[in-house]
């Protein structure tokens, strides 16, 4: 019996089947006299719920994994495990003071839970975001290199792009906004939707090799 839930045909059907659901509502309708609910549509509708239970299951898988890999460094005391002394308690007194028991004083509008977000959270997402400028300026710097045509281009792009949303230069040269406008409109949409269709076409072909089973990189590895 274990053998028989192992095999790989399993999972590949239940893709199968789950996507056809989710797909086949867009393009047939059940019609009927007897106002009866569409059950292919119905069908679909409790998958999506389905996928919001695993989602948020996953959600607390995570949270024990997490849990287990900081308190393995703790245990261990290995390098920097007094940080995960302090991920550990923040995750434990956040998922507590989180906790949808109002009643008791618990939940979103508890003063621990508003302190923690509004004062440890907050801040520390900020810090990410404003570290990654420094990496986008670096990224940046090596990209407007002129080393050839194309990146001429993209160096004077951005240039007129940058100018155009600085009011030093749109105050003094009227003529970079109009100039940066039509960048943004014209070759980085016409760039958009390229790249757009190219991702879609990507997935229609990623979904065609779904269906017919031949794409298994989600299952252990893509081996057989």
């Amino acid at each position: 019996m274990s053998n028989m839930l192992r095999r790989i045909e399993i999972p590949i059907a239940l893709t199968i089947i789950f996507t056809l659901l989710q797909t086949i509502p867009y393009y047939f309708r059940w019609e009927s006299n007897l106002k009866l609910v569409d059950p292919i549509e119905q069908a679909s509708s409790i998958a999506s719920q389905w996928v919001l239970l695993i989602v948020a299951w996953s959600i607390f898988i995570g949270v024990i994994s997490l849990l287990q890999v900081h308190g393995k460094t703790v245990q261990k005391r290995s390098k920097g495990w007094h940080y995960s002394i302090i991920v550990l308690v923040s995750c434990i007194v956040m998922a507590i003071a989180g906790l949808p028991f109002a009643e008791v004083g618990l939940g979103i509008k508890n003063p621990v839970y508003t302190f923690l977000f509004n004062y440890a959270q907050s801040p520390l997402s900020a810090t990410v975001f404003a570290t990654i400028a420094f990496f986008i300026t670096s990224a940046a710097y090596r990209s407007f290199r002129a080393k050839n045509i194309e990146a001429t281009i993209v160096l004077v792009a951005g240039l007129l792009m940058v100018m155009s949303n600085a009011p030093l230069f749109t105050a003094t040269l009227p003529v970079v906004k109009t100039i940066g406008q039509w960048i943004y409109d014209v070759p980085n949409m016409a760039t958009n939707r390229a790249v757009t269709i190219g991702g879609a076409l990507g997935l229609v072909a990623l979904a065609i090799r779904t269906l017919l089973g031949r794409e298994r990189g989600y299952l252990r590895g893509g081996g057989d």
